[in-house]
């Protein structure tokens, strides 16, 4: 077997000038200059701003290599591309965002889940986020915690298998040239549920649980640094700071409404059933996020319920939209 890999890598490293210079001359003049002008302009900028980390170099590189290393790597980065996109879109909040922002909501999401989700105890009403941080389990844990830090690595990786694997072989339900034709959607649905989510940071900016937890009501405290919350505890129980050194990231700490970490794995689970593959995993997925978000007092469940809502409505629009473009490019042919 290993024999057989090498030779398959000598015979296309053999013929990958030839097919890169075959590529190169099918390209458009914008498409061979706009990515080196782009990751130019991005880095200067982010130079300008006293932005610059070395994850814009990587991203950056990622960027070039994509769009100038041949057709194969070109169809592995088109695919990456509204998840390149969607990180500069997130990266660049904090240059803008206390600047566009409206007033914090630290009262009502608490209140709400406070009347129809409260759960009675002997020392009062508390909201499900309180009850779940007097009543946390290691298990509970450690999966909720690994759940929570790869949820986008497991919703990318699901449609990594729709756009590079079910695109040749098919499913039951869809041949491989309709997966084919559907399979970008996946991904460019991931993007715009982040863009239209993002803008409800500003018009709607909203405290999360650990927030209340931590700082109480009142005025929001704008200068308060993004926190790890029950996430900790995933940390602690591995020795490890992935959630800390994460949160400290974090572009924006009042963006609790919708919560994306559930919109998401429920956009996998649209498309789960659309192509036929991943049905059963992808509501497990849904689920446990649902309840993660809660449970390490990230979300409440009024954000879930708004997460799941941008989900469904953004993505069935952008369904919408693609089928009737491609209703008008075929009665053109």
């Amino acid at each position: 077997m290993i024999t057989q890999l090498t030779r398959t890598l000598a015979v296309t490293l053999k013929s990958y000038p030839e097919e890169w210079t075959k590529w190169w001359a099918e390209r458009t003049q914008t498409q061979r200059f706009a990515p080196l002008v782009f990751v130019l302009v991005y880095w200067s900028l982010l130079l300008l701003l006293n932005g610059f980390r070395s994850d814009h170099i990587s991203g950056g590189l990622v960027i070039l290599v994509g769009s100038y290393g041949g057709r194969g790597l070109n169809h592995i980065y088109k695919f990456l591309l509204p998840i390149l996109a969607t990180a500069i879109v997130y990266d660049s909040q904090r240059f803008y965002g206390d600047y566009i922002r409206g007033p914090v909501h630290v009262e009502e999401p608490y209140f709400f889940d406070l009347r129809w989700f409260g759960i009675e105890t002997a020392t009062g009403r508390l909201t499900p986020n309180e009850w779940f941080q007097l009543h946390t389990n290691p298990i509970l844990d450690l999966i909720t915690g690994f759940f929570y830090i790869s949820f986008v690595p497991i919703f990318a990786a699901i449609g990594a298998y729709f756009y590079f694997w079910a695109s040749r072989t098919g499913t039951p339900k869809l041949s491989a040239d309709r997966i084919q034709e559907l399979a970008p959607r996946y991904m460019w649905s991931f993007f715009w549920v982040n863009l239209i989510g993002y803008t409800t940071y500003y018009w709607y900016a909203a405290a999360p649980p650990w927030y209340v937890a931590l700082h109480g009501f009142g005025p929001a405290k704008m200068d308060t640094l993004a926190n790890a919350a029950g996430c900790v505890r995933f940390d602690e129980l591995l020795g490890t700071k992935f959630f800390t050194e994460w949160y400290g990231r974090s572009a924006d700490v009042f963006g609790a409404i919708p919560s994306l970490h559930v919109a998401y794995p429920l956009q996998a689970v649209y498309f789960a059933f659309k192509f036929g593959r991943f049905r059963a995993f992808s509501i497990f997925f849904y689920v446990t996020m649902c309840f993660a978000a809660v449970y390490l007092n990230h979300h409440y469940i009024l954000d879930v319920l708004l997460g799941s809502l941008y989900a469904v409505v953004i993505t069935c629009a952008l369904e919408r939209y693609l089928d009737r473009v491609a209703l008008q490019r075929k009665s053109k042919c």
